[in-house]
């Protein structure tokens, strides 16, 4: 009990320096904090723009498709006949199915080309899983037969691809493709609507067609690289997935369901957990500096003091126990300082958020996020880190405070 109490007071006697190391410990936590809520903000956000905008929640396809997906590959499609339409429908908490073809496009309006993303859908049937009807910032979808006057047919862009191309709505283009058959062939289109949305690849990469435009266009008859669906709760995707594709086998043995977290998602995922790992090596390697440091200066300024700790009869683990209880005091003190402060930055970032759209403007090929960022809470990151806080002024403390204690107790008196 003595040496706890001599510990303490140790930590109010020599303030200052409490109190900066502290607050290298504290700034560390706060900066992880936030940080770790950008991030993970960062990562739902990806989520809901590759789910709303590209992928819905479950993507039916045959396997040998997906193995290819990147390529966009006119082979291994898929037919969605009413047997396996009306198996995804019966799925639980089902709200949309659509078909889509997928495919390489050269797009040009006559002067300028750019290569682009065509996706052959119908509109009505897409908008139950991707809705882009409160992103139009010119124009409408086309109509359900994807014609408009003379037979013409209709096309959406994004409103980043027509800026590249000096588009508006009304214009003509052409779409240079690649049939089944390694046959050229074009598409021309009149566009009747322009988008923005939160994910840079529908703003400026892609361009929606009629799927019977598309089909004809591609000499692929009636089938389609894949069946997307919307479910009520995005986080029964897995599960449900499971459960399709058992019932899928029996219609085509060639098929799989995907859930979302199976698309790009993953790699956003796996990039958060990496920058959290640095982030907590970083704070690790912070803390650890300020604390050895602190305890250094603190056995070299109180060389004399220990002399006379160890002539009365103190052993060296006392010692040793007076210098790491300090050190780790320091680390609570610093933890729980940090703590609050993260506490009141989260919260802020969660209400305000970030507006990172100039960054994106310099970056269009960047995460599949526009605009706003906003923070999320993640409670085992608060615990975490102070906990590392904690620890790692513990044991960081132990060899300094071991080197200390060691000495001699009539040299560490006289000592200068």
């Amino acid at each position: 009990m003595f040496l706890t109490k001599l510990a303490l007071k140790n930590l109010a006697r020599h303030r200052n320096r409490t109190l900066i190391t502290a607050s290298i410990i504290a700034f560390a936590v706060f900066f992880y904090l936030l940080l770790d809520s950008l991030i993970g903000g960062m990562t739902e956000m990806s989520y809901e723009m590759i789910i709303n905008y590209e992928a819905g929640h479950l993507q039916v396809v045959t396997e040998e498709y997906w193995a290819e997906e990147e390529k966009l590959p006119l082979k291994n499609l898929m037919t969605p006949g009413p047997q396996l339409l009306a198996a995804i429908k019966d799925v639980p908490g089902y709200q949309g199915s659509s078909a889509e073809l997928s495919f390489q496009a050269m797009l040009s309006n006559g002067v300028n080309e750019l290569p682009v993303i065509g996706r052959g859908i119908n509109p009505q049937d897409f908008a139950g899983v991707i809705d882009l009807a409160d992103h139009f910032v010119e124009g409408e979808m086309f109509r359900a037969d994807g014609r408009g006057a003379f037979g013409v047919t209709q096309a959406v862009i994004g409103k980043r691809l027509a800026e590249l191309l000096k588009l508006q709505t009304g214009d003509y283009v052409t779409l240079l493709v690649k049939d089944k058959n390694e046959t050229f062939n074009t598409i021309e289109a009149e566009i009747t609507g322009l988008i923005h949305t939160g994910n840079p690849l529908a703003n400026q990469g892609v361009v929606y067609l009629p799927l019977d435009v598309a089909r004809e266009a591609l000499a692929v008859g009636d089938q389609a690289s894949k069946v997307l669906i919307r479910l009520e709760n995005k986080n029964r995707a897995p599960k449900v997935a499971n459960e399709l594709a058992e019932q899928l086998r029996a219609i085509n043995p060639q098929l799989a369901v995907y859930s979302w977290d199976q698309l790009e998602a993953v790699t956003v995922a796996g990039a958060k957990q990496m920058g959290n790992q640095l982030i907590m090596t970083i704070i690790l390697l912070i803390a650890a500096i300020a604390i050895i440091n602190t305890v250094i200066l603190a056995a070299l300024e109180r060389m004399e003091e220990i002399g006379m700790m160890k002539a009365m009869g103190l052993q060296t683990k006392e010692v040793i126990y007076t210098f790491v209880l300090e050190s780790t005091g320091i680390g609570i003190l610093g933890g729980i300082c940090g703590l609050l402060l993260g506490l009141a930055g989260v919260g802020l970032f969660t209400i305000v958020g970030v507006d990172f759209s100039a960054i994106i403007d310099m970056t269009p090929y960047g995460i599949p996020v526009v605009g706003k960022i906003y923070g999320v809470w993640n409670p085992a990151s608060f615990v975490t880190v102070f906990a590392f806080g904690v620890i790692v002024s513990l044991f960081a403390s132990i060899l300094p405070a071991y080197w200390a204690a060691d000495k001699d107790p009539v040299k560490a008196i006289y000592s200068r």
